[in-house]
């Protein structure tokens, strides 16, 4: 029985996308031809609705993040036969709008979004996980999957402690980054890297986006169960990746 080939990424922000890795993204998956891709979260921004969104966040078109956002998860769902939603916390804003506004213009709106997306799924045969740290989380094999749920220097190390042997692999962050811990069930995370520009207006007063690195995750997980993760990243606009694997 051959192995899964992967694909996992995420951390798009619909109009914030980087057109660039975007692109060099759907040629890799056109390339590796993927049995699985995981889309980790954060497809959409939707900043006009985030709590503390200043004047110029909340004038900004909706229309243009739904759009772009809607065209990638599109795309990148044209590959695998399994695919992957799991929704981030930018994402969950048009759920928490569908359930906790009290102006029902808005409410009405944020449920017709909802049901864009659950109508996006049903026509790419994606499955659809919550933003929630126990509830959206995928497992296939050693590996687990989820949008993110810590944002500290440490997320790495984070995310191995809480979600067990084998590896986890998350975005959130932006950024690139590797743990192993000392454990018996040897814990390792994999923080991905982000598919979006990496200077939004809205971060402009914060340090941590320096760490922010393009990239996306993939592999091969094993009959056994067991798995072989490898990083693409990004280097002077261009994405180099070990594709031709072979067993010696």
């Amino acid at each position: 029985m051959k192995p899964i080939k992967f694909v996992a990424a995420g951390d798009v922000h619909g109009d914030e996308q980087d057109p660039t890795t975007i692109k060099a993204l759907l040629a890799f998956c056109a390339d590796y031809k993927p049995d699985l891709v995981v889309n980790i979260g954060d497809n959409w921004d939707f900043r006009a609705i985030r709590r503390g969104a200043d004047d110029t966040d909340q004038a900004s078109s909706l229309q243009r993040d739904w759009d772009e956002g809607e065209e990638f998860i599109r795309s990148f769902f044209k590959f695998g036969q399994e695919r992957i939603f799991l929704r981030g916390n930018h994402d969950e804003r048009i759920f928490d709008m569908s359930t906790n506004v009290r102006s029902g213009v808005a409410r009405d709106y944020a449920l017709d979004g909802c049901n864009n997306i659950e109508t996006i799924m049903k026509e790419t045969r994606g499955k659809m996980y919550p933003y929630d740290s126990t509830a959206g989380v995928y497992k296939n094999g050693s590996l687990t999957f989820v949008h993110g749920y810590g944002a500290s220097m440490h997320g790495a190390k984070q995310h191995a402690d809480a979600y067990g042997a084998g590896a986890v692999l998350f975005g959130h962050t932006h950024a690139i980054d590797y743990f192993k811990s000392v454990s018996l069930d040897s814990r390792e995370a994999y923080n991905i890297g982000c598919c979006c520009n990496k200077t939004p207006s809205y971060t402009r007063g914060q340090m941590r986006r320096l760490r922010w690195q393009h990239g996306w995750a993939f592999g091969l997980i094993h009959e056994d169960g067991g798995h072989d993760v490898f990083q693409a990243k990004e280097r002077n606009r261009k994405f180099i990746v070990p594709t031709n694997m072979k067993t010696f």
